[in-house]
Order: C-alpha cells, then structure tokens, then sequence
C-alpha cells in the first residue's frame, strides 16, 4: 500500500507523491525568524495522514482540533497492493463518519469522487472495512492500525525501536506484536503475559480475601477444630432441649458456684484480711516512728537528783539523736510507699470481690428460677448462637477453601508459565529474525560504517527483551552511539526500511514516512543516507517520504548542494507568506 494524494476542499496545500522517493521541503527565507519552524508544517503532513488513516481523534487536543479547521474536510487516495485504488474521506465536523471510493484507476486531479461506494459509515466500521481493503497477508491476526505506526516516525518516535508513544498499555499490548513481527509466533509470547495477568489477578484475590476477610490460609486446621467444639456444643443442647431436661445444666450451674465462686471469693476475703492487717500494722509503725530521746530532759533529770552531767555524754546523746532521726526518715518514706501500695491491693481486691458476687447472685437467681419456661427459652437463644457461630466459622473456612483453591489455580498457572518460557526460549533459537537483521545491518554498515544487530534475548522472568545496537567489530558489544539522539534515529530508521524490504513480496506496507531524519548528522552521512534511501526504494518498490529543512540538505565535495529531482519533492514549504506553509494559515 502506497501514498498518492493528500488534499483538502479548503486551506491546504495538496499534496500528489510519487511511488519512491519523495521529500517535503521546507524553505527558511527569513533567518531571523525566530518561530518554531514546524509551523510551516513539515511534520503536520504526518497527523494529517495519520488522521485520514482513520486515526483516533479528540476534538480538544491535537493539531487538527483547532478551531480553524471547523467545517474542512480532507482526502486520501492511496494505492493497495492489488492494483486499484482507494479514496478515503474524513471531515473534521464528523470524524467518525468515513466515506470509501475503490477504483480501477487513479483520479486525474485533486477532485473528490462524486459518488462513494461507502458513505459516512461508523468508525469502528469504518477501520474494519479499511483492513479489508488493504488485505494483508502479514500480521493477520493483527488490525493495519497496530503496524502503521513504525511507518510514520515523527520526531517524538524515535526514542525507542520498537515501543513508540502510540503503544498504550503494557507488554502484552505491544511485545507480542513485535515479536511476531520479527518473524516469531507471537501466541508464544501473548500466552504466557497472558498467563502472568491471571496469576497477579488470582494473587490480588487471595490478598483482597485477607484483608476483607480477615482470614489466613495457614488457620483452616484452627477452624476446623473451633467448628468441631461448637458443634459438640450444639448437640448438647440440642438434647437439653429435646428432652427438656435442665437437671444437669442446674447442677453445673451449682457445681460451679460451689466449686469456682466460693473458693474464689473465700481466697480473695482471706487476701483481703491480710491487706487490711498489713495496713494496720505499716499505720501503727508510722505512728511509733518518732524520736524518743530528749537532751533537754535527760539533763534536768541530772540537775533534780543533784548528779553531774558530763558535756561528752550530752555530745554522745545529740550524735544518737541525729542518727535516730535519719533513720526515721528513711524508714517513713518506705513505709509510706508500702501503705499506697497495700491501699491500691486492697481497691484492686474489693473490686474483684464486688464481680464475684454479682456472678453468684446471678447464677442463684437462675437456679431458684421458678419458671421452666423462661429457662427453655434461655436454651433456645443459647442454641441460636451455637447455630450462628457455627455459620460464621464456616463461612469463613469457604474463603480458605477458596483460597487454597485460588493458590493451586496459581501454581498449575506457574506450571504453564514454566513451559512458556522454555517454548519461547526454542522459538529464538531459531532466530527467525536472521533476514531483518542481516538487511538491518547492512543498511547502517553502509551509511555509517558501523555494524548494527536486532538481539532478542529473555530477562530473568523468561520474558522477552528487544533491543537494537551498533555494535563493535572487533569485539562485537554493543557501542554507545544508539544512545545518541542522532544514531537512535538511524537505528529507527534502519529497523522500519528492514521491515518493508523483508516483507516486500507480501501484502503489507509498501512506504515509510520519517520527519527529519537527517538532522544532526554530517554532510558524508546525509549523503549516504539519502542515497541509501533511493536505492532501496527503487530495488524493493518502496516509497519513501523524508522530510527536512532546506539548512539540512547537505553539501556534495565540490561545495554544491545536494539536489533533489523535481519528481521527488512532493511538498515544498516556505515562511514568506500563509500560502508557503501546509494549511495556508498562521495559527
């Protein structure tokens, strides 16, 4: 499938394009202009085409939903690989109405049809009557709209080989594709992303039933042993109740009181009354803890006997006084802390008591209850929540079951997924893409003197890895030129040309449109390239559409520019005047 006309009814410079080599030419007169020079339209052609390939549009972003192209309508006619050939129409007020037109020859002038085989049919339609048209025998499980986009390559696509902006989603969207692309069968590839999806999926499952549930794989044998207990439970009284015998819960109950309550409420009184005497005891030494001895009175106790009282003996006194005082103080401030602490035992133990008594009073009233009926009632509800309890621990063990159900699904996946890579791993040892990267690296050989190689190689979860270097000669690793913008676009370049020269004898793409591929090279590579172009697209019968600024084009040795035919420039812009660029119009 080729390009042959762009035009439009209004503001648009039509575009009539031969079947190999073509160049949109954009002219800077004014050097001074300091305006983005896309403006003339250089790389809008490309939207434009893409657009009239029934590409998505959104009325409030891109280049064509500017208000200024409100009412206009645009046409493509292209040449399908069978010979005829087929006129596409699409307007900017109805962009999901398309109109079709097949013919037996080319349309003389930039004149639409005035009658359409296909007229304003929906745009999902509309792309699958498109696919039939174009009846590519490549990629056949594929629609043309996945391939297109490595045959329109503007400037912000030549930052990868193989994933390009236009790719949304993850591997699985875009891996697959390329690698059956190269050659491979990309089920392999499909089916074990495919399988990875629906392990994560199984996985998120079991981590939602956790969470939500709160329950744990590892506990399914604690439930089955809480299950077992309630149902034992639950027949008790189930024959409590069938007999209405409540002889035997009285005497628990009674057994309990006598044996449980009592003996704790009589350990707990006799705890009581050693708190209490501890109490006592520690407030008495409080009181008795005060310094007996007086000087003052020892010594008129010496005076009324008529006695004498030494002046070291009352030293003697005060140094015991003092001593007896420190001794005290020390001996207060432990018995203080001791008190608080027997006063908190003994509020700690009341409270104890206070509960056990209100238990036993609770359990007596039951027992002297006097009517049966309030008691079988009392069994029933007791039976009730056996039943419900027993419901929710089941419950529960389903959402284990299901997920120990959900894990065995993972590991049969993981199985699957084993084999997977080993299949894909055979598959590249076949290296079906030897063709491509032989034409692949003969092109850049050529250009710039570098070997180049497309290498497929699987990372450590088995999936696979494109990848497109420049490559040294002598040790064969890879360089770092790819990682230059310039030499990436090369690489781009290469890679796409490889594609329609491996598939030229089948129906697919037969052109390739790159913007500004020759930037930021040397004259002797602009010149090699170029050249390379126009030898290709006349060995393989394949269009070529470049397109550069006119301080691009190189200069030959002897000084003189490089001269394009006047066959081969479809499209030449300038910034004189709005009928210099592509849509005749500032904006």
């Amino acid at each position: 499938m080729k390009l042959l006309k762009i035009f439009s009814d209004k503001n648009f410079k039509n575009v009539r394009l031969n079947e190999h080599f073509n160049v949109v030419l954009a002219k800077i007169q004014d050097k001074t202009n300091k305006k983005d020079t896309h403006n003339l339209g250089k790389t809008s052609l490309i939207h434009v085409i893409d657009f009239l390939l029934l590409g998505g549009f959104q009325k409030k972003k891109g280049l064509l939903s500017d208000p200024i192209f409100y009412g206009q309508t645009f046409y493509l006619e292209i040449k399908l690989n069978n010979g005829q050939y087929l006129v596409i129409k699409r307007s900017i007020n109805s962009p999901t109405k398309i109109s079709f037109k097949l013919n037996d020859m080319e349309l003389p002038h930039f004149t639409p049809p005035s009658k359409w085989d296909e007229e304003d049919i929906p745009f999902d339609k509309a792309k699958e009557k498109l696919n039939e048209y174009l009846c590519f025998d490549v990629l056949i499980d594929y629609p043309y709209r996945k391939s297109i986009t490595y045959f329109l390559r503007t400037q912000q696509d030549y930052l990868d080989v193989y994933q390009l902006n236009k790719f949304k989603g993850g591997h699985i969207d875009w891996k697959p594709f390329v690698f059956e692309l190269l050659g491979f069968d990309g089920n392999l590839m499909k089916q074990k992303l495919q399988l990875e999806q629906d392990a994560n999926d199984l996985k998120n499952k079991i981590k939602t039933l956790e969470q939500e549930a709160n329950i744990d794989i590892a506990e399914k044998d604690k439930y089955l042993g809480l299950i077992d207990i309630k149902q034992r439970e639950k027949v008790a009284t189930e024959q409590t109740i069938d007999k209405f015998n409540f002889f035997l819960n009285d005497n628990e109950i009674t057994k309990e009181i006598i044996e449980d309550l009592d003996l704790k409420i009589q350990t707990l009184n006799t705890e009581k009354y050693r708190i209490r005497y501890e109490i006592s005891k520690t407030e008495e030494s409080l009181r008795n803890s005060e310094n007996n001895v007086n000087v003052q009175k020892l010594k008129q106790l010496f005076n009324d006997v008529q006695l004498y009282f030494p002046s070291e003996l009352g030293k003697q006194y005060d140094d015991l006084e003092k001593f007896n005082t420190a001794i005290s103080t020390e001996r207060r401030k432990y018995l203080q802390e001791n008190l608080r602490e027997l006063k908190s035992e003994l509020l700690t133990v009341d409270a104890e008591l206070r509960q056990l008594e209100n238990d036993k009073s609770d359990k007596l009233s039951f027992l002297t209850e006097k009517d049966t009926y309030a008691k079988f009632k009392t069994y029933q509800k007791q039976l009730a929540t056996l039943e419900a309890e027993i419901d929710r621990l089941k419950d529960r063990l389903k959402l284990i079951d299901r997920s120990v159900e959900l894990e065995e699904n993972i590991k049969n996946i993981n199985e699957k997924i084993n084999q997977s890579i080993i299949d894909i791993e055979n598959a590249i040892k076949q290296r079906k893409h030897a063709e491509i990267n032989k034409i692949f690296d003969g092109i850049l050989k050529e250009i710039v003197n570098q070997n180049a190689i497309i290498s497929i190689n699987q990372n450590k979860n088995g999936n696979i890895e494109f990848s497109a270097d420049y490559v040294n000669p002598i040790d064969k690793n890879s360089t770092s030129e790819a990682e230059g913008t310039s030499y990436k676009k090369l690489l781009c370049m290469a890679f796409d040309l490889s594609l329609l020269i491996h598939y030229a004898k089948n129906s697919f793409f037969r052109f390739v449109y790159h913007d500004g591929i020759v930037e930021g090279f040397d004259d002797r590579i602009k010149i090699r390239l170029l050249d390379k172009i126009k030898s290709i697209c006349n060995e393989y019968n394949i269009q070529h559409i470049v397109s550069l600024i006119d301080s691009d084009t190189p200069r030959q040795n002897d000084g003189t520019s490089y001269s394009f035919g006047s066959d081969e420039i479809c499209l030449q812009l300038n910034d004189l005047d709005d009928d210099g660029k592509l849509f005749k119009q500032s904006f």
